[in-house]
């Protein structure tokens, strides 16, 4: 018997809403973390969807994320905000980030927020393809807790720092790059050692600064950067543009939320938005792009592949499957959500 259940996405939605309204989070707070989170699963992003749940639960029963942050704007230029998350949850600060830059475009054409004293946000790729649905191209970038060593260090300085690119299409679903800037993420990792299954060639160094497949060793070690030194000074300036620029920490100070006891974790995230229509009319736009992907598709594939796809096309294939015949949730993970649901009530 298969431990996998279908669970509708408007199901896991109301479920994460009220195990977090019985912690007090405030209505828009719970619907954006409850949204972000589904919006992952939908695109297949499992790791940074429900299963987050459970970890923001126990931060904030332990106060370590507040339930009630007072989210405060400043202004410098009329497109440009500073967003202070007040160590509330991630998604929530993340989504006010995004549609605060979205504000912005439809006014000024560009828009964005640097957002600083946040937490983990979930997938970066889904306050970006909030973006693309408006006609925009979104970049968002997060940095996170100090795990990855820069390239020809033994010791951890960077996060997997995530970035994020979305573009609207036309025919064609939009382009979407989701990716952590480390060869893989800390979550993976962990999915890993729960499954008991190794880690690819190239992901970890371990505690003896040997590289390993070994997802333990993994965990006491570091991650490593994708494409070696080029990707290293890609996570380098995830963590310029999401902790320098932000106000956030950076360079080795951001914690992860789900350990430390000793202060914030200090997480910043950095939104830019802006509207196609100030360079091409959108229609212009959108049948470049889509021709740019026709293009794409054209090609013959290599061997061993089926077809040539492009970031997005796969995760629109998987929303559009889920969305009509639920998420597959485990039935452990379900019991656990329940659960927590049940203790609300309780």
């Amino acid at each position: 018997m298969s431990d996998i259940i279908r669970v509708a996405p408007d199901t896991i939605e109301a479920a994460i809403r009220e195990v977090l309204a019985a912690r007090d989070v405030p209505e828009d707070d719970a619907g954006a973390t409850a949204r972000g989170l589904v919006a992952a699963n939908l695109r297949g992003v499992d790791t940074h969807g429900l299963a987050c749940l459970p970890d923001y639960v126990t931060c904030l029963d332990e106060n370590r994320i507040k339930a009630k942050p007072d989210m405060r704007v400043e202004r410098r230029l009329p497109w440009a905000a500073t967003l202070d998350a007040d160590n509330g949850l991630g998604p929530a600060a993340a989504t006010r980030a995004t549609a605060l830059a979205l504000e912005a475009a439809r006014e000024f054409g560009i828009g964005a927020t640097a957002v600083r004293r946040s937490n983990h946000f979930g997938a970066a790729g889904v306050y970006a393809a909030m973006a693309a649905e408006q006609d925009c191209i979104g970049i968002v970038c997060a940095n996170a807790s100090t795990v990855t060593a820069p390239f020809g260090a033994a010791a951890p300085l960077l996060g997997t720092n995530p970035l994020a690119v979305a573009v609207p299409a036309g025919r064609h679903p939009p382009f979407v790059l989701d990716m952590a800037t480390s060869e893989g993420s800390r979550k993976k990792v962990r999915k890993a050692l729960a499954e008991g299954k190794p880690i690819p060639d190239g992901w970890s160094l371990g505690p003896d600064g040997r590289p390993t497949t070994d997802p333990a060793e993994a965990l006491k070690g570091v991650m490593l950067p994708f494409g070696g030194v080029k990707g290293s000074g890609i996570t380098l300036l995830m963590d310029i543009l999401s902790g320098v620029l932000t106000g956030a920490r950076f360079g080795g100070d951001v914690l992860s939320v789900l350990t430390n006891q000793e202060r914030e974790s200090g997480n910043g995230h950095f939104v830019l938005a802006f509207r196609v229509s100030a360079f091409l009319a959108e229609g212009e736009f959108a049948a470049r792009m889509d021709e740019e992907i026709d293009r794409l598709k054209a090609l013959p594939p290599a061997m061993g592949f089926d077809e040539v796809s492009y970031p997005g096309e796969r995760e629109w294939r998987i929303s559009t499957e889920r969305a009509a015949h639920g998420v597959p949730v485990s039935k452990k993970l379900w019991s656990e959500v329940t659960d927590l649901g049940a203790r609300c009530l309780s």
